[in-house]
């Protein structure tokens, strides 16, 4: 082999390599596009100001949009598993499940939910609650437009608050 040979050789195989890490970057960023949904929950809130004092305890969700694209928030739920088993490895095998009809007053379902933006949504708590929390495993699930499958975030009890006299 001579130089020039040795030169294009070297330069074919720069070029192999740039492009396929080009195709890579172009695979990621395919598969990595799209509404990234995160959602948080909690349990044993209570609305305070108003005309009229409340004195019901919600599960409050919170949704942020973490993508590049919007999506539209179409329903949230409730799936309760009785093991951690089902929870984890049989997902579409609830024990029992449930729509919360209107979570939200000011961003009604069907929302649309633009990348960066906050979603909030409520459902009163009751006893059947909180004995699902602590007998199982109950998650809220936020549907949406794309993807086919929940966004899930599981429920925990809210810890006792520790009182100490002075």
């Amino acid at each position: 082999m001579n130089t020039t040979e040795m030169v294009t050789l070297g330069i074919a195989a720069y070029a192999a390599v740039i492009s396929t890490f080009v195709l890579g970057w172009d695979a990621y960023k395919w598969l990595s596009s799209g509404p990234k949904i995160r959602i948080t929950g909690g349990t044993g809130y209570q609305i305070v100001g108003g005309l009229h004092p409340d004195p019901n305890t919600y599960v409050s969700v919170t949704a942020v949009n973490l993508g590049d694209r919007a999506t539209t928030i179409t329903n949230l739920g409730f799936l309760y598993y009785d093991s951690w088993f089902k929870a984890n490895f049989r997902r579409k095998k609830t024990t029992k499940a449930f729509i919360i009809t209107s979570p939200s007053q000011s961003q009604r379902l069907p929302y649309r939910f633009e990348n960066g933006d906050q979603w909030v949504g409520f459902a009163e708590q009751d006893d059947h609650i909180l004995n699902m929390i602590k007998d199982g495993y109950l998650y809220l699930a936020l549907y949406h437009s794309h993807g086919g499958r929940d966004v899930r975030c599981r429920l925990m009890p809210k810890p006792a608050k520790s009182t100490t006299a002075m």
